[in-house]
């Protein structure tokens, strides 16, 4: 079957004859998945991107990166374009078949940052190679990648929005990238939203080729553009909500993100049933959907009636809530909250904004547990952290983008994005009560972490020349060098604190962990008094957060599974005995040492 299925999930498999009834279901757009041999269609693509001077450094080696990797995945009847822009507009590859690939990813290999970001015109341009080439029976889209504020040309967000909407109405689609926290977030998700594409926040510019890969890989299982649902509700049945809060078409439909071969989209609808005559079923909703395909020259449609039996109230009282439906209902509300936490943070309204968040996550502790729901919690808490240290972009950014992607149905997304991230996380499910939640595993990037305070791992000079030290002194700044410098070293065991400089922590900790002599020379009395002086430091400063990294387990060579058995002991013992700590992360580099602290917790 190549046609998308309706299904449906009701909190409850019957209505009353009774009494009125509030009804949440899950209406299930299920495409086919994809063959084994995907027969894809022809791809025209314009790249679009932002060589501005606030690319410089990382941003535009990733970008360039992401670039190259997105040309080399085209074949040679595709055809590609890439325009690079700061105040002024440049074709550097006019739209081509992508026969001459090394050519091609030559010539973005010479992009270097400038000047200032003419966002619009840089689209526009984009916009012009792909429509010269305009294929009907392919994909036709442009992607634009940007840092920074629309602050050149056309800057206003409607009108924007408005020609991006009109390029959309012609069969070109955009989506959007914004990499860091500087960029105008409203405007690159209503461009999203109004060109029929995707719209990706990017924390990291390390994270670009794989958010480039992920887009592509929709593009070519993609089997249906301007994608539409109509509700049409029978007898005295109410539409009351459509959590997603979709955009409505002028016809009073429903829009839909594209097709995509192998990803669900699921909408959260809620009805008001009132009493119904006994029966074996009743008619309660007829779904339509339609969408454009490919080589089909005829939109395509299909149409679903939803009904469920019709019981007596004592016989519905006996029907068991769905715990999916209860769950995506409050990840929808969740979605809501984010976004008018968003708005009442850009009123100042600050306490506001904190009850919000605080609400949904009370509302997703008491949904039926799953991981995706610990996920969530654990993304309301972050939010608030941030909020509470008036992190305000980081925090306008991931609310916005979080209530984004829910939106829009978080199986849509199969990249290894914020929540993804999240569900690696090892949250120590073995721990007694008291300590559950307050413990996590992760392997990542310590210089990364949105904690109130990282640990780093020193040597008694404080010289931040190897190994972690010298990633948390350049992901610094050379502040942090500088007050080190005011301490006169750190004795092996001892923990020193300054500020974190241009680190998401606020505090740095410092610690001076052993090295490994075979065990025999107090090694590990000296390790457990690292975290036992970092925890007690972190303590007096009112430190709510902290991370580790595994400390001495790499050039001092102390054994990974030891290591990490003192660590998790350390710690576990100073949290049972101190609740002032509400969370310890262990972050660990290297995999060895991320597989000995999952089994230390």
């Amino acid at each position: 079957m190549n046609a998308p299925q309706i299904e449906f999930v009701p909190l409850r498999d019957a209505v009353s004859t009774e009494a009125l009834t509030t009804l949440d279901v899950l209406v299930k757009i299920v495409p086919p998945q994809p063959e084994a041999n995907l027969k894809r269609p022809e791809l025209n693509l314009g790249l679009v991107i932002d060589r501005s001077g606030s690319m410089a450094g990382k941003k535009i080696a990733y970008a360039r990166q992401a670039a190259c990797y997105a040309v080399q995945q085209l074949l040679g009847s595709d055809r590609v374009s890439v325009t690079i822009y700061d105040d002024i507009v440049e074709t550097l590859i006019p739209s081509t078949l992508a026969t001459e690939k090394n050519y091609i990813t030559r010539q973005i290999e010479r992009i270097h940052p400038r000047n200032m970001t003419a966002l619009h015109d840089g689209w526009v341009e984009g916009g012009k190679q792909v429509s010269q080439y305009l294929n009907p029976e392919g994909l036709n889209r442009v992607i634009l990648l940007s840092d920074g504020l629309a602050n050149k040309g056309q800057t206003n967000a409607d009108a924007i929005a408005s020609d991006v909407y009109g390029l959309a109405q012609q069969g070109v689609s955009t989506t959007t990238m914004g990499v860091g926290d500087d960029y105008n977030e409203d405007l690159l998700e209503v461009m999203a939203n109004s060109g029929d594409g995707n719209y990706y926040y990017i924390d990291t510019p390390e994270q670009l080729p794989e958010i480039f890969q992920t887009e592509l890989h929709g593009l070519m299982a993609t089997m249906g553009r301007e994608v539409r649902l109509g509700i049409e509700p029978q007898a005295d049945v109410d539409v009351v909500d459509v959590f997603n809060d979709l955009d409505v078409s002028p016809q009073g439909e429903f829009k839909l993100p594209n097709l995509v071969k192998g990803n669900p989209f699921v909408v959260v609808v809620r009805l008001k049933v009132p009493p119904m005559r006994a029966a074996d079923s009743a008619n309660l909703c007829n779904f339509r959907l339609s969408w454009d395909e490919p080589e089909q020259k005829e939109r395509q449609r299909i149409r679903q009636m939803f009904q469920l039996p019709v019981v007596a109230a004592a016989a519905l009282a006996e029907c068991p809530l769905n715990p999916e439906v209860q769950q995506q209902v409050v990840l929808m509300s969740a979605a809501r909250a984010k976004k008018e936490a968003v708005q009442k943070v850009d009123e100042g309204d600050y306490a506001t904004a904190s009850q919000l968040l605080e609400t949904a996550r009370k509302q997703v502790l008491a949904a039926p547990a799953s991981p995706l729901m610990e996920q969530e919690a654990i993304a309301l808490i972050d939010l608030d952290r941030d909020l509470q240290s008036r992190r305000v972009q980081q925090f306008r950014k991931m609310s916005t983008y979080q209530s984004h992607r829910s939106r829009r149905s978080m199986s849509q997304s199969t990249y290894h994005d914020y929540q993804v991230q999240r569900s690696q996380r090892y949250r120590g499910q073995n721990l007694p009560d008291d300590l559950r939640g307050r413990i996590e595993v992760i392997q990542g990037d310590i210089t990364k972490q949105r904690v109130d305070a990282i640990v780093n791992a020193t040597d008694n000079y404080l010289s931040g020349s190897g190994g972690v030290d010298a990633a948390i002194h350049r992901a610094a700044g050379s502040g942090l060098k500088k007050e080190c410098e005011q301490l006169h070293g750190c004795k092996t065991g001892e923990a020193k604190i300054t500020r974190g400089y241009n680190l998401p922590a606020r505090w740095v900790i410092h610690t001076a962990g052993p090295a490994w002599q075979g065990g025999h020379q107090g090694e590990d009395r000296m390790l457990a008094l690292c975290y036992q002086n970092c925890l007690t430091l972190a303590e007096q400063y009112s430190i709510k957060t902290i991370a580790f990294p595994a400390i001495s387990t790499g050039f001092l060579g102390f054994p990974s599974d030891w290591a990490s058995r003192i660590a998790c002991s350390q710690v576990r013992t100073f949290l049972q005995r101190n609740s002032a700590i509400e969370k310890v992360v262990f972050v660990c580099f290297q995999q060895r040492d991320f597989d000995c602290y999952l089994n230390s917790v």
